[in-house]
């Protein structure tokens, strides 16, 4: 068996079940390479240790007793921007990828993956990329994607890139010590969340995947070769357990294997349906408010 991959996930109370389904897809296409799985959750997680054993069992159970998960309590207290467990996004959780560094003290490379991934063949391209002195690789936004507002005079251009998938130099991250900017860069609103923080702090660090983005809302990557499979579906848009996407059985084929399947079953058909309903009402001002509202 080859060198075990190391891989990230960042989830609350809410996603963990979205994020097995993405670790059973890690796991179904390994194809003889194992993975080390941290996941980096909310407090309120940390302590439910009954879906944590239930992670830990679909972990073995399509990892083949090869591949591993561990659970780690995000630290708010020394978090490097000042996040609280009720802030939006969940917590805070899109923010977490920029602790990695010290939350994985003796891991040098990870790959970042967001829960609404699926990973379709194995990562060792990404576990092997050179990254020279690079603080990160990330991939080209799959949609119309903007550094929002951000000062030019101040950052110069900055590099847009999708978060959801990234390739992290963990070691030189710490060596650095660029992490020490991220509080600072946090008080812009002029930054697009961790994105436009990210690429501001790494700016002249950032390498850019090369290969081809495809799909309007969500992020495929063939790591530039013609015929390969594509590795990562990303859906950046409406999630295909709440709606029809494009690729949106490929997530079903994985979730069906899932002990959620039945949960995530009822939940798209009531969302489906009240979507529908939304959607025949006159008012075009009051179907767009609601749209929005119930396309979350």
């Amino acid at each position: 068996m080859r060198k075990s991959i190391d891989v990230a996930y960042t989830f609350g109370g809410t996603r963990w079940k979205t994020a097995a389904v993405s670790i059973i897809s890690l796991l179904k296409n390994r194809k003889g390479f194992n993975y080390r799985i941290f996941c980096i959750v909310k407090p309120e997680f940390f302590a439910k240790k009954a879906e944590q054993k239930i992670m830990s069992r679909l972990v073995a159970k399509f990892g083949k007793g090869g591949s591993t998960i561990k659970f780690i309590k995000f630290d708010y207290d020394n978090a490097s921007v000042p996040l609280t467990e009720d802030m939006a996004f969940g917590g805070g959780v899109c923010y977490y990828k920029l602790d990695l560094f010290a939350l994985l003290p003796k891991v040098d490379r990870i790959i970042y993956l967001d829960d609404d991934t699926i990973i379709l063949r194995p990562l060792d391209e990404l576990a092997t990329l050179d990254l020279g002195d690079k603080y990160m690789m990330a991939f080209r936004p799959g949609q119309t994607f903007k550094i929002t507002d951000a000062d030019t005079d101040r950052y110069g251009e900055l590099q847009p890139f999708n978060a959801g998938v990234l390739v992290l130099n963990l070691k030189s991250i710490r060596a650095s010590r660029v992490h020490e900017t991220f509080a600072e860069l946090f008080k812009d609103e002029g930054l697009s969340y961790e994105q436009g923080l990210l690429s501001a702090a790494f700016k002249d660090k950032l390498a850019m995947y090369d290969g081809d983005t495809l799909y309007n809302h969500r992020m495929g990557q063939d790591f530039g070769t013609r015929g390969k499979q594509i590795a990562i579906i990303h859906y950046t848009g409406k999630k295909p357990w709440f709606f029809p996407t494009r690729r949106f059985f490929t997530w079903w084929n994985y979730a069906e294997r899932s002990p959620f399947f039945g949960e995530f079953l009822k939940s798209f058909l009531h969302n489906f349906l009240l979507y529908i309903m939304v959607m025949l009402i006159p008012s075009k001002r009051l179907r767009h408010s609601l749209r929005n509202k119930y396309s979350k």
